[in-house]
């Protein structure tokens, strides 16, 4: 288990050219690897079957490919991978999103990776914008890491700058992209314990992973970038434009107030700018952007939950600081 890599992915609705584009990536890769793939919302099974053709015909070797009836969503469906991975004695695992393609030595580079000034961490790779079309890369970066801005937005760092910009040593960042993300057992279990969940679940695609990594670098698990590990990333949506999907504007909105219910003054940024961000984000919301008017009600039927989670890391956070000074 110490030297086999094992690759955690959720499918929900494949684009099946792209999974293939990313299963060809992994059958290069010069590192041992395992993969579990779960398909959402697939109750006759029919997306799971054509997987594991398809698992069988690039050579990936796969552990398991199972469906669910229901949409577990990009946070439940890797929670329930990556429990069953540590469960079965892993030291690292890859949570892999079907729309990126590793470049041979990617898997090896990002597991080869140990930070001296670092117990706990979460690493991820330099990723490079990829056409959607030719799966070609575009020489400009997709993400360095996660960055916060000083109204609480989070962001891809140097999405859109040329790729010959990219950092060449690692560095730690704020967070890592769900797109690409290794996660220490040690890191696992360190968040899974003292918070009682990895990715929080009720965030619905979108911010679970910069979520995820606000928590646990409160916890003393830290992030990062290591650019001597690449790939390509296919990405729709690209940096911070709105109105093209209403459905990811109101989930962005929904999350956004998740992560401040949820933070609270903990949340990244200066607290005067991101309150008045709020204030913007609702005002217009109420003015122009109505189609995201569910997204800010569900955060605000959510907020006694989140609140309760903030209570809980709060006690945790204290723990691990006391723990640290022993």
């Amino acid at each position: 288990m110490k030297d086999t890599v094992h690759v955690t992915l959720v499918l929900w609705r494949p684009d099946w050219p792209t999974v293939e584009w990313t299963l060809r990536s992994l059958a290069d890769q010069t590192a041992a690897l395992e993969l579990h793939v779960l398909v959402n919302e697939d109750p006759g099974g029919a997306d799971a079957r054509r997987m594991r053709e398809l698992t069988q015909q690039s050579g990936v070797p796969c552990h398991s490919v199972t469906s669910t009836g229901e949409n577990r969503g990009f946070a439940g469906g890797h929670n329930a991978l990556l429990a069953e991975v540590f469960a079965a004695g892993a030291a690292t695992a890859v949570v892999l999103n079907p729309d990126v393609s590793l470049t041979p030595d990617a898997l090896e580079n990002l597991v080869g990776f140990e930070p001296a000034s670092s117990q706990a961490w979460i690493a991820g790779p330099l990723l490079e914008l990829a056409n959607a079309t030719t799966l070609q890369g575009e020489q400009r970066i997709d993400t360095a890491g996660i960055t916060w801005t000083r109204t609480a937005r989070h962001l891809d760092d140097m999405q859109g700058k040329a790729l010959a910009s990219a950092p060449s040593q690692p560095r730690q960042v704020a967070g890592i992209s769900g797109a690409c993300m290794l996660v220490t057992r040690s890191a696992y279990t360190i968040v899974l314990t003292e918070t009682d969940e990895f990715f929080d679940e009720d965030f619905i695609a979108y911010r679970e992973d910069a979520e995820l990594c606000l928590r646990a670098t409160q916890l003393g698990v830290d992030c990062w970038l290591v650019p001597g590990a690449r790939g390509l990333h296919v990405r729709s949506l690209r940096g911070t434009t709105r109105g093209a999907i209403s459905a990811v504007d109101r989930l962005g909105v929904r999350n956004r107030f998740l992560i401040a219910f949820k933070h609270g003054c903990r949340r990244p940024g200066g607290r005067h700018g991101a309150l008045v961000r709020d204030v913007v984000v609702i005002a217009g919301v109420l003015v122009r952007e109505r189609s995201s008017l569910p997204g800010l009600r569900d955060a605000w039927q959510l907020r006694h939950r989140m609140r309760e989670k903030r209570r809980r890391i709060r006690a945790a956070r204290i723990r691990t600081a006391a723990q640290a000074r022993r």
